[in-house]
């Protein structure tokens, strides 16, 4: 009876990893209009948001008994000048700390979680 629960419950943990994708939570500011967005972006995909390119690489969050803290690697790219604006770590809880800001957008990083 056990070995049947385990399989099930091993069944479900792969389906679940295998149709749930990790992405991370941005909160972004295009200041031309004021507008406030909370952007999804899977890993290792471009987003396309006003004239950026975001990609996270890596997304991390916390054990659920370790201090709430969300970590994520970015590339943030102008389109308009053809450069990286900014490649490095945000964290959710000090977005101060290490966040993007630009003459018409400002974008750092809100949380790390899987999606379906």
């Amino acid at each position: 009876m056990l070995n049947k629960i385990s399989l099930c419950t091993l069944a479900f943990l792969l389906t679940f990893s295998i149709f749930c994708k990790d992405i991370a939570e941005l909160r972004a500011i295009d200041r031309s209009t004021g507008r406030s967005y909370k952007l999804k972006v899977p890993l290792n995909q471009e987003l396309s948001f006003s004239n950026l390119i975001l990609n996270v690489k890596h997304c991390y969050k916390n054990p659920i008994d370790k201090k709430i803290e969300n970590y994520a690697y970015l590339t943030i790219k102008d389109k308009i000048i053809n450069e990286y604006i900014f490649q490095g770590w945000m964290f959710s809880s000090s977005p101060s700390l290490s966040s993007l800001e630009h003459p018409i957008n400002d974008v750092w990083l809100l949380n790390c979680k899987k999606d379906k």
